[in-house]
This record gives C-alpha cells, structure tokens and sequence, in this order.
C-alpha cells in the first residue's frame, strides 16, 4: 500500500514535468492496484458479511478501473471488511447493471455509476432505471473544458457568443449521444447558441488533433485530454465547466463568471440499489466519505487536476445525478435519440 500511495504523490518520479508525471503515475498504479488486496482490517461483526464487490463498466486497468480501486483504497479499514473490483464490460454499462441487479440487495454490492449509465437506462430497456438507485457517495468530479484552436477567430466568450448565435459551431464528441454529446446540448441552450453540430470521434485524442487542424470549432474535453496541445500553444482553454475555475488552468474563467449558467463534470460515485437494508446504506454513506476525504486520496485527486470538492456525500451526489437525468431525457429527446 505504500508504493500506492507513493505512486499517487508522484514521489517515485522526481523531476518528471507534472502531465508526464501523471499519465506515468496511472500507468504504474494499473499494475500497483490490480496486484494491490484490499484485506487490511479484520472484518467486524454484522455489516459486512463477506467481501463488497464494486462493480464497473470499465475494463481491467483502464481509467475508470484504476480510479474505482483508487476511491476504494482506504474504504476497508473504514468499512471493516473486505472489498473487490468485478468489472463488466459491455453495452455502454448495461452489463454492469445487469450483473447488480442479479445480486442479493444486501449493501454487499456497490455500482459504481457514471453519467453514461444514466444515458443507457434512458436509451435501452434494462432491469435497473434511474428510480432504482440510492446515491452513497462520489468519488470525482473532472470539469469539462471548452476548448478551441489557439489560432482560430473563437478567442473569448463574447466570440463564441456571436459566431454561435449567427451559425452552427462543429463540436467533436466521443459518440452520438455520448455524455460529451448531452453537455453540448445543455451548454448551447445555456449560452443562447444555435444548435451545434456535433462531430462524433473515436476518442478525446482525435477530437484534440481535429480541433488543431480546424475540422472542427470546439471540443469539450478535460485538462489533460489537451494539456500537451495547450502547453505547446495549439488549442486555447476557453471557458471551464464548473462552478470553480481549476488549478490545472487558473487563468481560465468559469462558464458561469462568462455568463453562462452552465457547469459539466466527468463524475464517478457509489450506488446501492433500492431496497438496501437503511443501516446498511447509512454505514457505506458514511464509510466511503471518510475513505475518500484521506491525505492518500486526496494526492490522487490532485495528481489528476481535481480538488478535494470532487469528493461529495449521498445528497450532493444525488442531486448531480437527478440533474443530469433531467437535461439527459431532454437532450435525447430533442437529439432524437431517446428510446
């Protein structure tokens, strides 16, 4: 467990610049935190009974994997029981909610949920909807950044404002109906903005290589999707998607300091589903806060340009959640996209 936490300062990489440092500190935690037990402490009597299971979309070793044995790194000494990553991969999450609806609702299975779960209850017929889940708590909060080419006429939010009011801005998204996708939707209407015409890529690295050869106007994507491009002063940080500006860009103003009620994060937290005994759900609510406000998580936060307020309780967690269901079902519908 030290060389995690090493690792998650960037102790064990002096003198690397600080995205170097990043990206070669997720890489050497993937094989640190699959080899990593989450056994220490020895299990108390009553709640829990054998081993939680949390349960992911994302494949072993990719960066949702990582950040969910990161999130859960300090939550068995917390909880006092033991804890497992079951990643189910397979229909944009569908497979993952699948595989918790057939466990026993007994607080031993945890469902770590992102926006693109509730994009997929709202777009297929699955066993699980929005209405089953009880928040616990969240674990990250990445602000998306408006991003534009360095050289291009979009220069500021004002800019943005009247090419956008006078035609419709190419944005690049992952998918068709992506969490990128939604928040474009909302952003526009946000901003007073003609539809955007959306772009879909494979990835945050085409739609940074796109934007810097002009194909597209602007793309939603975090810091350090682009931090190589803005360093070398290819694409230009626009406007940030929180309610804060972000250390990573100090310089760069908040939607809302533009005018533009508006925010967007790439968030991860712990569900349980309905029906959950109550002491058990208040004893995870509890437990998994406390694992998450500790100096060892915190450093990881930071290492991935968020703050401590990505860690959020049950009722901060739940109200993200209920928005984002709210603007996914309209932009859906409006995108034409909604089952």
């Amino acid at each position: 467990m030290d060389k995690i936490e090493a690792l998650a300062r960037g102790d064990a990489l002096p003198g690397a610049n600080a995205g170097w440092r990043r990206r070669a500190m997720l890489s050497g935690l993937g094989g640190a935190l699959l080899a990593a037990p989450f056994i220490r402490p020895a299990r108390a009597a009553g709640f829990p009974q054998r081993p939680i299971e949390v349960v992911t979309h994302a494949g072993v070793g990719g960066g949702t994997d990582i950040t969910a044995r990161m999130m859960m790194m300090q939550a068995p000494a917390e909880l006092g029981g033991e804890m497992t990553v079951v990643n189910k991969t397979g229909g944009s999450g569908a497979a993952a909610i699948a595989y918790a609806a057939s466990r026993p609702k007994d607080g031993h299975t945890l469902l770590l949920v992102t926006q693109s779960h509730i994009l997929t209850m709202l777009r297929m017929r699955l066993p699980v909807q929005f209405d089953d889940l009880v928040p616990l708590a969240r674990g990250t909060a990445d602000a998306q950044v408006l991003m534009v080419r360095a050289g291009g006429p979009l220069r500021s939010a004002d800019a943005l404002r009247e090419q956008g009011r006078s035609r419709s801005l190419k944005i690049g998204v992952t998918a068709v109906g992506s969490l990128d996708h939604v928040a474009s939707f909302g952003f526009a209407r946000a901003a007073a903005l003609q539809p955007l015409s959306a772009v879909p890529f494979r990835g945050g690295g085409d739609i940074v290589v796109n934007l810097v050869g002009g194909n597209i106007d602007i793309g939603l994507l975090n810091y350090a999707e682009a931090e190589s491009q803005i360093t070398a002063g290819e694409v230009r940080p626009l406007l940030v998607l929180s309610d804060a500006r972000i250390a990573a860009l100090p310089d760069t103003p908040t939607a809302k300091e533009a005018g533009i009620d508006f925010s967007a994060t790439v968030a991860r937290g712990y569900c349980v589903l309905k029906g959950t005994p109550e002491d058990r759900v208040a004893k995870l609510r509890e437990g998994l806060v406390r694992a998450m406000r500790t100096p060892a998580y915190g450093d990881y936060l930071a290492s991935s340009g968020q703050s401590a307020d990505s860690v959020a309780g049950a009722e901060g967690w739940a109200r993200q959640l209920a928005e984002y269901q709210a603007l996914s079902r309209e932009a859906l519908a409006e995108l034409g996209l909604a089952r």
